[in-house]
């Protein structure tokens, strides 16, 4: 099954914001209700301890007055250990009153025993723990929690009284957690309703501006649709966002501009092929059907045999010419660089095209005075000599002259060839090495595929060199390739 990004994005985003809302929920529902019974139970400690505070000062008081009759116990300690705290208590509670107040307080004795009580307290029967004696026996605040009635909760502290580091006695004061315990249901629920609802708000939120940002992405995916071999002129409308999407844009239509390349070097490719073979192969077609229509003499089967040999060899030319654009284009071509002289190789090439010439009654003139050298591979140099001359022979008339000339500018060694011919126009010539660009002469209609001269382009580059054409209309052509000098 295909999910949508927006799909997925929406259920990350809303799966993180959950998790996050539940995890910020269960932190403060947790501090609000530490916080609450920390609050709780400072008011409490505070309360148990004014408890002592007034029981201490209802003895100092009794003593100060019973000392007029010598009393001879001075220590509130000593008091304690001769027994007399149930006593003293009770006067204290008939005497303040401090017990009958709605704050429920309970005195204990450190065995335990119940030595005075409000009313308030009394209503809740709340035991005492052996774990509340040993706790607060050994000084320390104990906190505690109990369930009176059906969903009623108290909140009890027992205090320690200590006097040089012994525990005289114990007051427990409790108070009632309805209060606390109603509000921390009430955020609870709010919580719980909260965190949904957020959650469904923020997803559709989320789903809108997913889909705001992924609305080129799908424009981008109907534009991509809707291309196909014959409508790949077409680019994808780049989104000004300035973001990942523009680059998505921009890459592609980088990536449709190398495919329809591709594809028009494929079609001119295949449309440079069938042309230049389709005539030689029709050529030798007609020339075996007329020399099978009757029996013929020796002589004549041989100079057919001879036509079909020319022509065999203008196809695997031709053929040749192909594979190594095909293979210059893939880079597969690789370079065997030696040390050549270009004067030399520029006179080689010529000779074998002196019988051609001969036969179109076109002469070559070669000029090459100095003698320049240059790094390269001979086969590659011979090709790109032996094209340039071809091309001069096609686009050149009778009584015509071809011109080769091989010097030195600065530190550069030129070659340049030169015909007598029409010339390029000025529409085609910016063309020219294009590869299997198809061009003619207005006055012979000489047909061209293209694949020498932009061949010869790309050999000129591999040897890190250039070629240039001069646009010459009606005094012929010259084509000038440089190449950098080799070093001794």
């Amino acid at each position: 099954m295909i999910r949508s990004i927006r799909f997925s994005l929406t259920l990350w985003y809303v799966s993180i914001l959950i998790a996050i809302l539940c995890a910020f929920g269960m932190v403060l529902y947790t501090n609000v209700k530490t916080n609450l019974f920390r609050d709780i139970d400072t008011v409490l400690i505070t309360q148990a301890d004014g408890i002592e505070d007034a029981i201490f000062s209802f003895w100092k008081a009794e003593s100060e007055t019973l000392s007029l009759r010598d009393r001879t116990l001075k220590q509130f300690h000593d008091e304690v250990a001769a027994g007399n705290l149930p006593a003293l208590i009770q006067r204290w509670a008939e005497v303040t009153d401090e017990l009958d107040t709605v704050r429920p307080i309970r005195i204990l004795s450190i065995e335990g025993k119940t030595l005075a009580s409000s009313p308030s307290f009394s209503q809740w029967v709340i035991p005492v723990s052996p774990e509340t004696l040993r706790e607060a026996g050994k000084g320390k605040t104990f906190r505690e929690t109990y369930e009176v009635f059906d969903n009623w909760r108290v909140r009890m502290v027992t205090r320690p009284i200590t006097e040089k580091g012994k525990s005289l006695y114990f007051v427990q004061v409790t108070t009632s957690l309805h209060q606390a315990d109603a509000s921390l249901d009430r955020l609870r629920t709010w919580l719980l309703w909260l965190i949904p609802t957020t959650a469904l708000v923020t997803s559709l939120i989320g789903w809108f501006l997913a889909s705001l940002v992924l609305r080129p992405i799908g424009k981008m995916t109907r534009q991509v649709h809707a291309m196909s071999e014959s409508r790949l002129h077409q680019r994808m409308d780049v989104p000004r966002t300035g973001d990942e999407l523009q680059a998505l844009a921009v890459t592609f239509n980088e990536m449709l501009d190398r495919f329809e390349r591709g594809f028009k070097r494929l079609r001119q490719f295949s449309a440079a092929a069938s042309h230049e073979l389709r005539t030689p192969l029709t050529v030798m077609r007609g020339e075996m059907e007329l020399a099978l229509r009757k029996p013929r003499a020796e002589e004549e089967y041989e100079r057919v045999f001879r036509n079909q040999l020319n022509v065999v060899n203008d196809m695997a030319h031709v053929v040749e010419q192909l594979l190594a654009v095909a293979h210059a284009e893939d880079g597969e071509l690789a370079v065997n660089w030696e040390t050549l002289a270009l004067d030399s190789l520029a006179r080689s090439v010529a000779q074998s095209y002196e019988s051609l010439a001969l036969q179109k009654n076109i002469s070559i003139r070669i000029l090459a005075s100095v003698s320049v050298r240059i790094k390269g591979e001979k086969r590659l140099l011979e090709r790109l000599i032996a094209n340039l001359l071809e091309n001069a022979l096609k686009h050149t008339p009778p009584e015509g002259q071809v011109e080769l000339e091989v010097l030195q500018e600065n530190a550069c060694a030129v070659l340049v060839v030169r015909d007598t011919g029409k010339g390029i126009s000025a529409e085609d010539l910016p063309k020219i090495f294009e590869k299997f660009f198809s061009h003619k002469t207005s006055a012979e209609k000489i047909p061209s595929t293209g694949i020498g001269l932009g061949l010869c382009r790309w050999i000129a580059e591999v040897h890190k060199g250039t070629i240039e054409v001069g646009n010459m209309l009606g005094s012929g052509a010259e084509f000038k390739v440089s190449f950098p000098m080799a070093s001794f």
